[in-house]
């Protein structure tokens, strides 16, 4: 009886175990994110000449290097219109400029 217990035991660790691997480094995920307000944002006050095409051009590479930085690479990343029902997260980057 106590090697039946400690061989369930054992089974059950190893498989947590590699499905939280697994998880953690292969499956894929979905995020679905909302940037339209701040794409938006952006886009009319770079047409105003409120904001200088290098000023946009650092807040695009900060906006792609925060989503590199949040997701991770087997990340799938859907827009906000793609989704039709679900929770959606809106995005908008740490550091903007105004």
């Amino acid at each position: 009886m106590k090697n039946l217990f400690v061989s369930i035991l054992a089974s059950a660790l190893i498989t947590t175990g590699l499905l939280w691997v697994y998880d953690q480094h292969f499956a894929v995920k979905i995020a679905v994110i909302d940037m339209d307000d701040y794409v938006s944002r952006l886009k009319t006050d770079y047409m105003q000449g409120k904001l200088p095409k290098d000023e946009l051009d650092a807040d695009l590479q900060r906006l792609s290097r925060q989503i590199k930085e949040k997701y991770s690479s087997n990340t799938v990343l859907l827009l906000k219109e793609v989704v039709v029902n679900g929770n959606v997260a809106n995005f908008y980057p740490d550091a903007q400029t105004q």
